[in-house]
């Protein structure tokens, strides 16, 4: 069972921007999709392989998917930020470093509902693109750069965790 004490943590100025442009973003990623909707053709590209490349097409209601898919994930990730009491540290979370541990946990989950919101925006665009005739692909790279920037996500925020720990 989680003993991290729950305590009221002030979100930092950086999380607190992070919040709002992620709040903008996911209201750009509807606007856009619905207006492109009326744009796209019956049938648009629904799932990409490994080297991004269209393997499955889908009734272009399915463009819809990926805004709404992201705003669950937004909600879920914006709710969590907000309670870092609940999450699992590496560190032991003692009187002396609840706030910092807290703090950056918070922000950890706003940069990666960043993320999140980048990529599924980042796939909408070019699923529109692709429908449109004016690409391709997703690219090759983008696997691998999506995989690489989770992983220095994840890995600024655990040096951070251990060096509030100290």
């Amino acid at each position: 069972m989680n003993t991290n004490p729950k305590i009221k943590v002030k979100p930092t100025q950086l999380t607190k921007q992070l919040e709002i442009v992620n709040y903008f973003l996911i209201s750009v990623f509807w606007i856009v999709t619905c207006l492109a909707y009326k744009h796209l053709p019956t049938k648009i590209p629904t799932h990409y392989n490994g080297l991004g490349e269209v393997d499955a097409y889908g009734h272009k209601i399915t463009i819809f998917l990926l805004p709404i898919i992201a705003t669950i994930l937004f909600i879920v990730l914006t709710i969590l930020a907000k309670k870092p009491h609940t999450f699992n540290y590496s560190e032991t979370i003692t009187s002396e470093n609840v706030e910092a541990q807290y703090k950056n946990a918070m922000r950890f989950m706003q940069t990666l509902n960043l993320f999140v919101l980048l990529i599924f925006i980042f796939i909408d665009y070019k699923t529109i693109q692709i429908a449109l005739e004016k690409n391709k692909s997703l690219g090759v790279w983008f696997l691998p750069i999506s995989g690489i920037i989770a992983v220095i996500i994840i890995s600024y925020s655990v040096i951070q965790s251990q060096k509030k720990q100290k």
